[in-house]
């Protein structure tokens, strides 16, 4: 890829999306729609009501008159757009950044994945995760201080390996803690092998054919039989030994979404 590589925008909603202008207008106020070559809002089980929201918000928008679930809705969206890269986000990931930052670290991402250093970027905000993050305390529970969390990396010592990417969300030096397995990638930004980071659904940056050619086209191939409301949702079936033993490293900026669900 050498010219400059185009990158698009998709926003999945299923029933949610009465709750979604605060965070688009957070979005457009920020700059991120600026930063866009396509933008998109891909509703599941779409209506006149979704329709007549996106023209509200002067958003492209399509969708299928059903609900195919984390999986099917992300890939029906991916497809969509035509981007080289796509950043894929969902209807309750509040943009916290402000407009220049926000340019900064999708410049970032973008350099990341053009020099192909990372597969996926994860642009969930490091300090300010907000809801639903329990890995966090999954990670203290092996790496924390004190006795307990030495046993336990002591006697599980692969499980404390798969949490060790979590350091970037807990740690001021964490590819100093863990340096076989994280690297500093400058301007705040490190690179996590996926040894020790799972794939993520949240606040993504890809590309686009990687995305369905790879990590879907994988999913689809060897669904989990755990499910999200009946549907497989990626990061079931891409929680795997294939995962961890890929050699990819993923780029994890500062972050610039939070979670936060009506």
């Amino acid at each position: 890829m050498t010219a400059e590589p185009t990158l698009g925008l998709g926003l999945l909603s299923w029933g949610l999306h009465t709750e979604m202008d605060s965070i688009i207008a957070g979005y457009r106020e920020r700059g991120l729609f600026d930063l866009v070559d396509q933008a998109l809002i891909w509703f599941q089980e779409i209506g006149e009501d979704e329709r007549a929201f996106a023209e509200r918000h002067g958003l492209p928008c399509d969708g299928t008159p059903e609900n195919y679930g984390i999986l099917g809705g992300f890939k029906n969206m991916a497809a969509a757009l035509s981007t080289d890269f796509v950043l894929l986000l969902e209807n309750d990931l509040p943009l916290i950044e402000d407009r220049d930052e926000t340019a900064r670290q999708i410049a970032q991402a973008k350099a990341l994945l053009k020099n192909d250093d990372v597969k996926v970027v994860r642009l969930r905000h490091r300090a300010k995760p907000g809801q639903k993050f329990d890995t966090l305390a999954k990670y203290n529970r092996y790496h924390g201080p004190g006795a307990a969390p030495t046993l336990r990396r002591t006697l599980r010592p692969g499980k404390a390996k798969k949490l060790a990417g979590t350091a970037v969300y807990a740690e001021a030096a964490p590819a100093a803690k863990f340096p076989k397995l994280i690297e500093p990638a400058g301007d705040g930004a490190f690179l996590v092998s996926s040894e020790c980071m799972n794939w993520t659904n949240q606040s993504i940056m890809i590309r686009r054919d990687f995305f369905l050619d790879t990590i879907i086209a994988e999913a689809e191939a060897n669904p989990s039989p755990r499910r999200v409301n009946g549907f497989p949702d990626i990061e079931k079936e891409w929680n795997s030994p294939k995962w961890r033993k890929s050699g990819w490293k993923i780029g994890v900026p500062k972050g610039l979404l939070t979670h936060e669900r009506p």
